[in-house]
């Protein structure tokens, strides 16, 4: 049945017409991005091709890999772990909080300097002044303690090491990670939270819906997804960019933040709106921020 359920609220009826009508768009994932949310495999190997386009970022901003201890914070199943290994890090240690990721991060073949440590919310588990370099991308708009996690980081930096940090707010227009089932840029600024969790629904159970790897469990049966009244809280910070600056202001760090525009050519007349407060929340098209322990700063008490 192509329309599960007929819905007597206008908005989220209007959405689920306007997700129908981009899904087959590249607005929010393109058809190499499409293909590979298909499996587990693919997307490893859409991951491990984004290393490319992170390190070019890292040499555009003075960050360099080579010769370093390196630290892939929200490693996964490490396939971008293993490539900065083969970029030519003296070694990489992929963090990550999900158990069951590092398990098959673990159980894959790994370069020799290669290795993973479980961490928390709120932990890093590595030891003080260890690493040259931590990378984290596409992570920190999930970290739900992000001054805790910045101490952390500082700690196990050494003195002049760096920290390179990917990340978008949440004026972003898909900020809540919601492409597959909801390509309509700024839904979730537009409407509530039940609205849009409603629409969701209602296009995750359409024939023409195009199921990704999250959709299913391990034995391979489709999950019942999008009942909640609300996007959850434990997956998305909710931080806008402005959030993320005075937090990574606050913390011990140098701070550079890097904002860019959006990637399509229709958007170049935006850069220099990107200084603009509030304007920039929402013409972000993604953050690159480089923290640099001083030579001479010290950890902050515990």
């Amino acid at each position: 049945m192509d329309n599960p359920r007929v819905s007597l609220n206008p908005a989220e009826h209007a959405l689920y017409l306007l997700a129908r009508a981009l899904s087959r768009s590249d607005l929010a994932h393109d058809e190499k991005m499409k293909d590979a949310l298909e499996s587990h495999d693919g997307y490893a190997d859409f991951r491990q091709g984004q290393v490319a386009y992170v390190l070019d970022v890292a040499r555009s901003l003075d960050v360099r890999v080579d010769g370093l201890d390196v630290a892939d914070f929200g490693c996964n199943d490490g396939a971008m772990t293993r490539g900065y290994a083969r970029a030519g890090a003296r070694s990489v240690v992929g963090v990550d909080i999900d158990p069951d990721a590092l398990t098959r991060a673990r159980a894959l073949p790994n370069p020799e300097n290669v290795r993973y440590v479980l961490g928390t919310t709120s932990t890093v588990p590595l030891p003080d002044a260890s690493v040259d370099l931590i990378i984290s991308y596409d992570v920190f708009e999930h970290v739900s303690e992000p001054a805790t996690i910045l101490d952390a980081c500082f700690r196990a930096l050494r003195p002049g090491g760096r920290m390179l940090i990917g990340t978008w707010g949440w004026c972003h227009p898909f900020a809540p990670h919601l492409w597959s089932t909801m390509p309509v840029p700024w839904a979730h600024l537009m409407v509530s939270d039940r609205t849009l969790m409603a629409a969701c629904k209602r296009v995750y159970l359409s024939q023409w819906y195009r199921p990704t790897m999250h959709d299913f469990d391990e034995e391979g049966r489709r999950k019942d997804k999008y009942n909640g009244d609300e996007l959850s809280r434990d997956y998305m910070n909710r931080l806008l960019v402005r959030d993320f600056e005075r937090i990574f202001r606050a913390s011990p760090f140098e701070v550079a933040m890097h904002p860019r525009p959006f990637s399509s050519k229709l958007a170049g007349w935006t850069k220099p709106l990107l200084g603009v407060p509030w304007v920039r929340e929402f013409l972000t098209g993604y953050l690159w921020v480089v923290l640099t322990r001083p030579v001479n700063g010290a950890p902050r008490p515990h």
